[in-house]
């Protein structure tokens, strides 16, 4: 099989919003678009694809940003795989470009926040790379939007 990472653009929204469905997200069509496009025109994120078989069989964000305890740093603040795809180096792939686009920002840490309950993610960090160093609770909130 032949796999192509590529930088993602509009064509590959059907394909990347297939995989916000398939990753367990409920977003519609339109809101994926919509974060595409924010996404595509913001120079501190990079989203890659994996091309297989004509298809996106994956997708990977990254996101530069600014932190008090390490300074600048480059996030994966998304990746997945389709599961038909799943085990055949893709994600390492994806990895790897993010990696590459961090080094020609002279980023020097990578950092990546895994769900507990993404089972096959905490196996498949460590083995590329990737070292545990802390875990954590995440809490949200819903706001309103101001003069509403």
């Amino acid at each position: 099989m032949n796999i192509a990472i590529q930088h993602a653009n509009r064509e590959h929204l059907k394909g990347i919003h297939e995989l916000v469905l398939d990753w367990g997200y409920s977003a519609n069509e339109s809101h994926t678009q919509e974060w595409l496009e924010a996404q595509l025109n913001s120079p501190n994120h990079r989203i890659v694809v994996a091309i297989a078989d004509g298809s996106v069989a994956g997708w990977a964000v990254a996101e530069k940003r600014i932190t008090l305890g390490y300074g600048w740093v480059s996030e994966i603040t998304a990746l997945v795989v389709g599961s038909t795809y799943r085990r055949l180096g893709i994600g390492k792939l994806l990895v790897n470009a993010v990696e590459a686009w961090s080094k020609t920002l002279g980023l020097s840490r990578l950092v990546v926040r895994s769900n507990v309950t993404r089972l096959e993610s905490h196996e498949f960090y460590p083995a590329i790379g990737f070292e545990l160093t802390k875990t954590t609770h995440v809490y949200a909130k819903a706001l309103k939007p101001s003069g509403k």
